[in-house]
Order: structure tokens, then C-alpha cells, then sequence
């Protein structure tokens, strides 16, 4: 009888022989083969294996963390504000590009709405400590996501339900709209978050987990102490396109921090 060397019998090739000496339908296990030969057709790039697996991502964004909680003053001022990009700088979102990439599929507004309507991001290292301390110092923070504006509840109950120290008083969530595009004009409002900036800065705000009691609190003109994000557009008056790096480097470390994000960007 003929046998087969050991060597040779994998958990892919063994339900074939036994199907093969049997003459058996097999149907099952031909499906559950052709299921993990599906599964293998799409394997997941580099990038999002650097986020989800390797030691080196939450290091450097921890750190990046780490930096910006020694940056801040020891008091924060009722007029103080930390402008925080959403995706990637608070919630980490590496299981939604996981999931796609696995389906051999890429983004879709639509499949990304969904994502966020399930509100299973989970906390970027290293935010949770620093967020803790902004607050501990009597300060507050404006999220400036290009979620679109209609999922900022989702948003919230996602970050609320991470258990972060975040109420409408300190923070003001500001999804993006149509008017965020439409107002660029080259000269005063260079990206789209720079018109929600502008709206923080001069107190015309519209958080959209606002409170008939936080309300006061953000109608109130802000100073930018901190920009904080995943992408060189989370910082004011700055493009991908025209970024000047030698400029802005001296900021870094100081009132810019920007953290690792190989998935995707504006780049």
C-alpha cells in the first residue's frame, strides 16, 4: 500500500488524500479549504501589519504622548484649548483597514460610516494618560475630525465608551461639512479644519455634544495651546502640497505632535 511521508501531510493536503482514498463527498471540508485559500488570496500590506502587530508603533506613539503631557503648562486656562485630530490620534481604527484589506477590498464612505456606527475603535496608545492629565489640569480639548459631521454621535458614545475623562464641558466634537471644503480660499482658510479652527479661536463653535450647560463654555473665545494628529494637515494653515518642514520643526515637541500613521493620509 502506498503511503505518503509525513513531511507531506498538512492540514490542507490531508483532507484531500483522506477525500481522494474514500471516494466521500467531502463537501464540508472542500468548503472550509477553499474558505482559508480565499482567506490567503489577501494578504494584509506592511502598513497594517506595522500597526496592529509590531512593538515599534505603540512605542513611538506613546512617546509622541509621553512629550506632549511634558509640554503642557502646569495649569491650563479657562481660554486654553488641545486641538485633536479623531482617527488614528484618539481612536484607533487599524481592525477597520484589517477587516478591508482581508476582503481584498479597500475604503468606501460607506463601509467607513458603517465602522464608525459600530463604535469598536479603540484608544491610541499613550491618549488615554495624556487626556487624563489635560483634564487633571483644568483644561479642554476640541476634536477636529473629517469624520462627516452626521456621525459625531457615534463618535462620542465611541470615546465615552472607552472610558476617557471626557464630558461636553471639556470637549467639543467638530465632524466636517460641506462648508469645511467650500471655505478654503488660499489665504485665510488653507485646509479643511483650518474654518473649525478659526470657529474655536473666535468663540462661534457648534459642538455637536453640546449641552444647554456646556454651551457657554465653548461660545467663548479659544487660544490653540496644542495641535495634535496622525497628518500634517491636522495643523493649521498647512497642506500636504506646501507643508515647509523646516518651519514647522521647531513647533514640534513643543505645541505640534504628530504621531505614526503608515495606513493612509493625505500624502
Amino acid at each position: 500500500m502506498f503511503s505518503f511521508p509525513t513531511a507531506l501531510l498538512s492540514k490542507r493536503t490531508l483532507p484531500l488524500i483522506i477525500c481522494s482514498l474514500t471516494l466521500g463527498a467531502c463537501a464540508s471540508t472542500t468548503g472550509a479549504i477553499q474558505a482559508e485559500t480565499n482567506a490567503e488570496n489577501y494578504p494584509l500590506s506592511t502598513a497594517v501589519v506595522y500597526q496592529t502587530e509590531s512593538k515599534e508603533y505603540p512605542l513611538l506613539s506613546s512617546y509622541v504622548y509621553a512629550q506632549a503631557t511634558k509640554a503642557l503648562p502646569a495649569s491650563l486656562q479657562p481660554s486654553d484649548v488641545i486641538v485633536m485630530d479623531v482617527d488614528e490620534t484618539v481612536l484607533d481604527n487599524s481592525q477597520y483597514q484589517r477587516e478591508r484589506e482581508q476582503q481584498g477590498l479597500g475604503y468606501s464612505s460607506e463601509s467607513w460610516n458603517a465602522w464608525i456606527a459600530r463604535k469598536e475603535a479603540t484608544a491610541v496608545p499613550g491618549v488615554t494618560a495624556f487626556l487624563n492629565e489635560v483634564v487633571a489640569r483644568g483644561g479642554k480639548v476640541a476634536l477636529v475630525t473629517n469624520r462627516d459631521k452626521s456621525m459625531d454621535d457615534a463618535t462620542w458614545q465611541n470615546l465615552l465608551a472607552l472610558g476617557l475623562p471626557l464630558t461636553a464641558e471639556n470637549t467639543c466634537i467638530l465632524g466636517r461639512t460641506a462648508q469645511d471644503k467650500t471655505a478654503i480660499d488660499g489665504n485665510t482658510v488653507i485646509n479643511d479644519k483650518d474654518l473649525r479652527r478659526s470657529q474655536l479661536k473666535q468663540g462661534t463653535v457648534n459642538c455637536s455634544n453640546s449641552t444647554t450647560a456646556s454651551k457657554p463654555t465653548w461660545q467663548a473665545q479659544h487660544r490653540l495651546l496644542m495641535q495634535i494628529g496622525d497628518n500634517i494637515e491636522d495643523f493649521e494653515g498647512v497642506t500636504q502640497e506646501h507643508a515647509n518642514v523646516d518651519a514647522l520643526l521647531p513647533k514640534v515637541g513643543k505645541s505640534l505632535f504628530i504621531l505614526p500613521n503608515p495606513m493612509y493620509g493625505s500624502w
